[in-house]
């Protein structure tokens, strides 16, 4: 079918872009400073690459304004960003009929067959409340960085009781997650090597693929999601 075709192809060229090959699951952001002088919403929509997809979720949604940092309850928002890949495979399961779709069918017919061959028309047939629900779920307020992410308590998996470190959050639509830091080995010294972080989702139960942490706009903080992730799974 053509829609599933053109969909298809759209799905391999950005998997294509996953090709990485370090511990992180890193993915280019754009330029190498952390540091981008423009809003979270901004920098989304000029790396469409990565985000073009993750950009239409939130305007379906009508959060643009905090995105933006216009509305006064979040001055600064941490977002845990899915990538378009991510958004891309997630309507692609439930467009081709795996799974129910979260949206209007009554839109979902409305579309041409050339609005159903792109992406961003798929997005724009979700329900609005169902995306509004969805975006929020990745939306912490206040930033919050890597550095001030608490070690884990090695003596304990992540999400057992008894563990004492990692970094409790409560995201905007209410699922909670456990972020924390890990110390590695480098040539042969313990906790010489990079540190990294990590999310562990309570309403999943389990863990959530972090790419690259710590992008800067003036707004916030970005903390990117892999390509792995599963849209919900947080």
């Amino acid at each position: 079918m053509k829609t599933g075709i053109n969909i298809w192809v759209y799905f391999l060229i950005l998997a294509g872009l996953s090709a990485c090959d370090t511990k992180q699951d890193w993915f280019d952001s754009g330029i190498s400073s952390p540091y981008h002088d423009c809003s979270i919403m901004e920098y989304l929509q000029k790396d469409t690459a990565n985000w073009k997809l993750t950009v239409e979720l939130i305007e379906r949604a009508e959060l643009t304004h905090i995105f933006e940092g216009k509305d006064p309850n979040y001055k600064e928002i941490t977002f845990f960003a899915p990538p378009s890949l991510s958004i891309l495979r997630y309507v692609w399961d439930k467009a081709s009929g795996k799974e129910q779709f979260p949206g209007d069918p009554d839109r979902w017919r409305a579309l041409s067959e050339d609005e159903k061959n792109h992406p961003e028309h798929l997005v724009q047939a979700l329900d609005k409340d169902w995306c509004r629900e969805m975006v929020l779920r990745h939306v912490i307020k206040g930033k919050h960085l890597k550095d001030e992410i608490a070690f884990r308590n090695r003596d304990y998996e992540i999400e057992a009781e008894e563990q004492t470190g990692g970094t409790d959050f409560t995201c905007e639509s209410g699922n909670k997650l456990r972020a924390y830091r890990e110390k590695t080995n480098y040539g042969g010294v313990t906790d010489a090597g990079a540190i990294f972080m990590y999310l562990y989702s309570f309403d999943a139960m389990e863990m959530v693929p972090l790419a690259s942490p710590d992008i800067q706009p003036l707004n916030g903080v970005v903390h990117a999601l892999n390509y792995n992730y599963v849209l919900g799974k947080i």
